[in-house]
Protein backbone atom coordinates (compact mmCIF):
# COMPACT_ATOMS: atom_id res chain seq x y z
CA UNK A 1 0.00 0.00 0.00
CA UNK A 2 2.45 2.11 0.52
CA UNK A 3 4.25 2.58 -3.03
CA UNK A 4 0.30 3.35 -3.96
CA UNK A 5 0.19 6.41 -1.12
CA UNK A 6 4.06 7.92 -2.63
CA UNK A 7 2.23 8.18 -5.95
CA UNK A 8 -0.76 9.39 -4.42
CA UNK A 9 1.67 12.32 -3.14
CA UNK A 10 3.31 12.74 -6.22
CA UNK A 11 -0.09 13.02 -8.28
CA UNK A 12 -0.90 15.43 -5.84
CA UNK A 13 1.99 17.43 -5.77
CA UNK A 14 2.07 18.07 -9.60
CA UNK A 15 -2.13 18.95 -9.63
CA UNK A 16 -0.52 22.15 -7.44
CA UNK A 17 2.26 22.51 -10.05
CA UNK A 18 -0.42 22.47 -12.82
CA UNK A 19 -3.16 24.85 -11.01
CA UNK A 20 -0.12 26.98 -9.47
CA UNK A 21 1.43 27.98 -12.94
CA UNK A 22 -2.12 28.24 -15.16
CA UNK A 23 -3.72 30.64 -12.43
CA UNK A 24 -0.47 32.98 -13.11
CA UNK A 25 -1.55 35.65 -15.26
CA UNK A 26 1.07 36.91 -17.85
CA UNK A 27 2.36 40.16 -16.84
CA UNK A 28 2.09 42.79 -19.26
CA UNK A 29 5.28 44.79 -19.48
CA UNK A 30 5.00 48.94 -18.36
CA UNK A 31 7.74 51.49 -18.90
CA UNK A 32 7.57 54.05 -16.25
CA UNK A 33 6.39 57.74 -16.73
CA UNK A 34 4.46 57.32 -19.95
CA UNK A 35 0.55 58.38 -20.13
CA UNK A 36 -1.82 55.97 -21.22
CA UNK A 37 -2.62 58.70 -24.27
CA UNK A 38 0.76 58.71 -25.61
CA UNK A 39 0.71 54.82 -24.90
CA UNK A 40 -1.85 54.89 -26.69
CA UNK A 41 -0.79 57.11 -29.94
CA UNK A 42 1.72 55.15 -29.75
CA UNK A 43 0.28 52.22 -30.27
CA UNK A 44 -2.03 53.40 -33.67
CA UNK A 45 0.81 54.91 -35.19
CA UNK A 46 3.51 52.11 -35.06
CA UNK A 47 2.36 48.85 -35.85
CA UNK A 48 1.94 46.08 -32.97
CA UNK A 49 5.14 43.57 -33.41
CA UNK A 50 3.30 39.92 -33.59
CA UNK A 51 4.78 37.44 -30.94
CA UNK A 52 7.08 34.61 -33.32
CA UNK A 53 4.41 31.31 -34.04
CA UNK A 54 7.28 29.44 -32.46
CA UNK A 55 7.20 30.89 -29.20
CA UNK A 56 3.12 30.13 -29.39
CA UNK A 57 2.10 27.47 -27.51
CA UNK A 58 -0.82 25.59 -28.98
CA UNK A 59 -3.93 25.41 -27.20
CA UNK A 60 -4.21 21.20 -27.00
CA UNK A 61 -0.42 21.48 -25.57
CA UNK A 62 -1.33 23.73 -22.50
CA UNK A 63 -4.17 21.66 -21.84
CA UNK A 64 -2.20 18.09 -22.37
CA UNK A 65 -0.89 18.71 -18.04
CA UNK A 66 -4.49 18.23 -16.76
CA UNK A 67 -5.42 15.66 -19.16
CA UNK A 68 -2.25 13.32 -18.13
CA UNK A 69 -2.51 14.09 -14.43
CA UNK A 70 -6.80 12.89 -14.56
CA UNK A 71 -5.57 10.00 -16.02
CA UNK A 72 -2.86 9.24 -13.96
CA UNK A 73 -5.51 9.38 -11.16
CA UNK A 74 -7.87 7.30 -12.68
CA UNK A 75 -4.66 4.46 -12.78
CA UNK A 76 -4.04 5.38 -9.53
CA UNK A 77 -7.71 4.58 -8.53
CA UNK A 78 -7.52 1.28 -10.82
CA UNK A 79 -4.46 0.26 -8.72
CA UNK A 80 -5.95 0.98 -5.43
CA UNK A 81 -9.06 -1.62 -6.11
CA UNK A 82 -7.50 -3.81 -7.53
CA UNK A 83 -4.86 -3.94 -4.62
CA UNK A 84 -8.10 -4.14 -2.18
CA UNK A 85 -9.50 -7.42 -4.35
CA UNK A 86 -6.07 -9.00 -4.34
CA UNK A 87 -6.00 -8.32 -0.50
CA UNK A 88 -9.73 -9.65 0.42
CA UNK A 89 -9.23 -12.77 -1.75
CA UNK A 90 -5.71 -14.00 -0.61
CA UNK A 91 -4.30 -14.23 2.90
CA UNK A 92 -1.00 -15.63 3.13
CA UNK A 93 -0.26 -18.46 5.85
CA UNK A 94 2.84 -19.50 7.18
CA UNK A 95 3.96 -22.73 9.08
CA UNK A 96 6.55 -22.43 11.32
CA UNK A 97 7.57 -25.93 12.34
CA UNK A 98 10.49 -26.35 14.69
CA UNK A 99 12.43 -29.11 15.85
CA UNK A 100 12.37 -29.73 19.51
CA UNK A 101 13.98 -32.44 20.50
CA UNK A 102 16.37 -33.06 22.93
CA UNK A 103 19.47 -32.67 20.59
CA UNK A 104 18.81 -28.95 20.33
CA UNK A 105 19.74 -28.54 23.84
CA UNK A 106 23.23 -28.45 22.14
CA UNK A 107 25.74 -25.63 23.17
CA UNK A 108 27.23 -25.05 20.20
CA UNK A 109 24.94 -22.55 19.02
CA UNK A 110 24.79 -19.78 21.86
CA UNK A 111 23.23 -20.01 24.48
CA UNK A 112 21.72 -23.04 23.21
CA UNK A 113 20.22 -24.45 19.79
CA UNK A 114 16.40 -24.07 21.08
CA UNK A 115 16.52 -21.06 22.39
CA UNK A 116 18.50 -19.58 19.54
CA UNK A 117 15.73 -20.80 17.07
CA UNK A 118 12.89 -19.14 19.52
CA UNK A 119 14.83 -16.09 19.42
CA UNK A 120 15.03 -16.15 15.71
CA UNK A 121 11.65 -17.09 15.83
CA UNK A 122 10.20 -14.53 17.32
CA UNK A 123 12.09 -11.94 15.44
CA UNK A 124 10.78 -13.10 12.10
CA UNK A 125 7.60 -12.60 13.02
CA UNK A 126 7.98 -9.57 14.21
CA UNK A 127 8.75 -8.65 9.81
CA UNK A 128 5.47 -10.36 8.92
CA UNK A 129 2.52 -8.20 8.00
CA UNK A 130 -0.03 -8.25 10.50
CA UNK A 131 -2.80 -9.78 8.07
CA UNK A 132 -0.74 -12.78 7.73
CA UNK A 133 -1.84 -15.85 9.39
CA UNK A 134 0.81 -17.72 10.96
CA UNK A 135 0.64 -21.24 12.31
CA UNK A 136 3.27 -23.50 14.68
CA UNK A 137 4.36 -27.21 14.69
CA UNK A 138 6.70 -28.32 16.80
CA UNK A 139 8.48 -32.02 16.13
CA UNK A 140 10.47 -34.11 18.35
CA UNK A 141 9.07 -37.81 18.72
CA UNK A 142 6.01 -36.80 17.31
CA UNK A 143 4.39 -33.76 15.84
CA UNK A 144 1.91 -31.27 17.68
CA UNK A 145 -0.07 -28.67 15.85
CA UNK A 146 0.52 -25.45 18.73
CA UNK A 147 -1.28 -22.67 16.91
CA UNK A 148 -3.47 -23.02 13.89
CA UNK A 149 -2.94 -20.68 11.37
CA UNK A 150 -4.10 -17.07 13.29
CA UNK A 151 -3.35 -13.50 12.55
CA UNK A 152 -2.63 -13.20 16.21
CA UNK A 153 0.81 -13.14 16.19
CA UNK A 154 0.73 -12.42 20.23
CA UNK A 155 -0.36 -16.17 20.35
CA UNK A 156 2.68 -17.47 18.07
CA UNK A 157 4.85 -15.75 20.36
CA UNK A 158 3.88 -16.78 23.97
CA UNK A 159 3.77 -20.52 22.24
CA UNK A 160 7.42 -20.36 20.96
CA UNK A 161 8.44 -19.21 24.56
CA UNK A 162 7.35 -23.09 25.58
CA UNK A 163 7.98 -25.91 23.25
CA UNK A 164 7.17 -29.03 24.26
CA UNK A 165 10.48 -31.19 24.00
CA UNK A 166 10.73 -35.64 23.05
CA UNK A 167 13.25 -37.53 22.47
CA UNK A 168 13.45 -38.48 18.18
CA UNK A 169 13.34 -36.26 15.32
CA UNK A 170 10.22 -37.18 12.95
CA UNK A 171 10.94 -34.33 10.52
CA UNK A 172 8.08 -36.06 7.80
CA UNK A 173 5.57 -36.44 10.42
CA UNK A 174 5.88 -32.75 11.20
CA UNK A 175 6.27 -30.98 7.69
CA UNK A 176 3.19 -33.65 6.79
CA UNK A 177 1.29 -31.83 9.80
CA UNK A 178 2.04 -28.83 8.90
CA UNK A 179 1.00 -29.47 5.36
CA UNK A 180 -2.34 -30.63 6.59
CA UNK A 181 -3.04 -27.55 8.06
CA UNK A 182 -2.17 -25.06 5.43
CA UNK A 183 -5.05 -27.66 3.59
CA UNK A 184 -7.33 -27.56 6.14
CA UNK A 185 -7.00 -23.65 6.25
CA UNK A 186 -7.13 -23.04 2.88
CA UNK A 187 -10.55 -24.75 2.34
CA UNK A 188 -11.98 -21.36 4.18
CA UNK A 189 -12.94 -17.91 2.93
CA UNK A 190 -9.65 -17.06 2.78
CA UNK A 191 -7.35 -19.28 1.16
CA UNK A 192 -4.21 -17.75 -0.27
CA UNK A 193 -0.25 -18.43 -0.80
CA UNK A 194 1.26 -20.27 1.70
CA UNK A 195 4.89 -21.42 2.76
CA UNK A 196 6.37 -23.34 5.48
CA UNK A 197 9.63 -22.95 6.99
CA UNK A 198 11.34 -25.99 8.41
CA UNK A 199 14.20 -25.63 11.24
CA UNK A 200 16.11 -29.18 12.30
CA UNK A 201 19.55 -30.08 14.10
CA UNK A 202 19.36 -33.98 13.50
CA UNK A 203 17.74 -36.78 10.84
CA UNK A 204 14.63 -38.29 10.58
CA UNK A 205 14.18 -41.08 12.95
CA UNK A 206 11.39 -43.05 11.53
CA UNK A 207 8.47 -40.91 10.69
CA UNK A 208 5.28 -42.30 9.78
CA UNK A 209 5.41 -40.19 6.24
CA UNK A 210 8.82 -40.25 5.03
CA UNK A 211 9.80 -36.49 4.28
CA UNK A 212 10.05 -36.48 0.74
CA UNK A 213 6.98 -37.95 0.72
CA UNK A 214 5.74 -34.85 2.78
CA UNK A 215 7.64 -32.65 1.18
CA UNK A 216 6.20 -33.90 -2.95
CA UNK A 217 2.42 -33.45 -1.25
CA UNK A 218 3.59 -29.65 -0.10
CA UNK A 219 5.22 -29.22 -3.47
CA UNK A 220 1.40 -30.43 -5.34
CA UNK A 221 -0.54 -28.04 -3.69
CA UNK A 222 2.23 -25.36 -4.60
CA UNK A 223 3.37 -24.76 -1.05
CA UNK A 224 7.45 -24.02 -0.48
CA UNK A 225 9.27 -25.67 1.91
CA UNK A 226 12.18 -23.10 3.29
CA UNK A 227 14.64 -25.64 5.37
CA UNK A 228 16.94 -24.41 7.72
CA UNK A 229 20.12 -26.62 8.99
CA UNK A 230 21.08 -25.81 12.65
CA UNK A 231 24.48 -26.55 14.12
CA UNK A 232 27.84 -27.54 12.58
CA UNK A 233 28.36 -31.06 10.96
CA UNK A 234 29.85 -33.61 13.25
CA UNK A 235 32.68 -35.46 12.44
CA UNK A 236 32.20 -39.10 11.57
CA UNK A 237 28.74 -38.34 11.11
CA UNK A 238 25.51 -37.21 13.15
CA UNK A 239 23.70 -33.89 13.38
CA UNK A 240 21.45 -32.86 10.75
CA UNK A 241 20.87 -34.61 7.84
CA UNK A 242 22.07 -31.99 5.32
CA UNK A 243 21.34 -33.79 1.84
CA UNK A 244 18.11 -34.29 2.87
CA UNK A 245 17.04 -30.87 4.50
CA UNK A 246 18.28 -29.62 0.85
CA UNK A 247 16.01 -31.61 -1.07
CA UNK A 248 13.15 -30.80 0.77
CA UNK A 249 13.64 -27.28 -0.33
CA UNK A 250 14.51 -27.29 -3.78
CA UNK A 251 11.60 -30.42 -4.68
CA UNK A 252 9.22 -27.59 -3.33
CA UNK A 253 10.69 -24.57 -5.15
CA UNK A 254 12.30 -23.34 -1.63
CA UNK A 255 15.64 -22.68 -1.21
CA UNK A 256 17.45 -23.89 1.88
CA UNK A 257 19.83 -22.42 4.14
CA UNK A 258 22.23 -23.39 7.04
CA UNK A 259 22.91 -21.79 10.14
CA UNK A 260 25.79 -22.72 12.72
CA UNK A 261 25.51 -19.53 15.22
CA UNK A 262 22.64 -17.58 16.53
CA UNK A 263 23.64 -14.36 15.00
CA UNK A 264 23.85 -16.04 11.56
CA UNK A 265 20.24 -18.18 12.39
CA UNK A 266 19.00 -14.62 12.81
CA UNK A 267 19.70 -13.52 9.51
CA UNK A 268 18.14 -16.31 8.28
CA UNK A 269 15.16 -15.92 9.28
CA UNK A 270 15.52 -11.99 9.11
CA UNK A 271 16.16 -12.27 5.07
CA UNK A 272 13.01 -14.84 4.98
CA UNK A 273 11.21 -12.50 6.93
CA UNK A 274 11.38 -10.01 4.46
CA UNK A 275 11.33 -12.07 1.41
CA UNK A 276 8.18 -13.77 2.32
CA UNK A 277 6.87 -10.31 3.63
CA UNK A 278 7.22 -8.82 0.39
CA UNK A 279 5.34 -11.53 -2.39
CA UNK A 280 2.06 -10.58 -1.70
CA UNK A 281 2.24 -6.33 -1.05
CA UNK A 282 0.75 -5.76 -4.65
CA UNK A 283 -0.48 -8.07 -6.70
CA UNK A 284 1.40 -7.46 -10.23
CA UNK A 285 -1.79 -5.95 -12.02
CA UNK A 286 -2.26 -3.04 -9.41
CA UNK A 287 1.67 -2.27 -9.37
CA UNK A 288 1.30 -1.95 -13.46
CA UNK A 289 -0.99 0.78 -12.86
CA UNK A 290 0.90 2.59 -10.19
CA UNK A 291 4.05 2.39 -12.56
CA UNK A 292 1.76 4.06 -15.52
CA UNK A 293 -0.01 6.85 -12.45
CA UNK A 294 3.70 7.68 -11.94
CA UNK A 295 4.64 8.06 -15.43
CA UNK A 296 1.54 10.25 -16.53
CA UNK A 297 2.09 12.56 -13.45
CA UNK A 298 5.83 12.80 -14.38
CA UNK A 299 4.83 13.52 -18.08
CA UNK A 300 2.85 16.17 -17.13
CA UNK A 301 5.17 17.94 -15.02
CA UNK A 302 7.79 17.64 -17.78
CA UNK A 303 5.46 19.17 -20.14
CA UNK A 304 4.23 22.05 -18.17
CA UNK A 305 7.55 22.93 -17.64
CA UNK A 306 8.40 23.11 -21.14
CA UNK A 307 5.17 25.11 -21.71
CA UNK A 308 6.04 27.79 -19.07
CA UNK A 309 9.17 28.24 -20.66
CA UNK A 310 8.30 28.55 -23.80
CA UNK A 311 5.49 31.43 -22.53
CA UNK A 312 8.58 33.31 -20.82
Amino acid sequence: MLPILITFLIIMIVIAVVYFVGAQAPKKSTKPGTRGSTRSSSSRSRPTKERSRFRQTPGWLRKLPLVLVILAVVSLVIAVAQFRVAKSKATPTIVLVIDASNSMDATDVQPDRLSAAESAAQGFLQQLPPDFAVSLVSFADEPKMLVAPTTDHTEVANALADLPRGQGTVIGDGLASATDEIEKYQQGSQAGPAAIVLLSDGNDTGSKTPPLDAAANAAAQGVPVYTVILGAPKQGGGGANADLLNQIATSTGAVPATAQTSSELSSVYEQLGSQLSSQLKISSSAQLFVFIAIALAVAAAVILLLTTQRRS
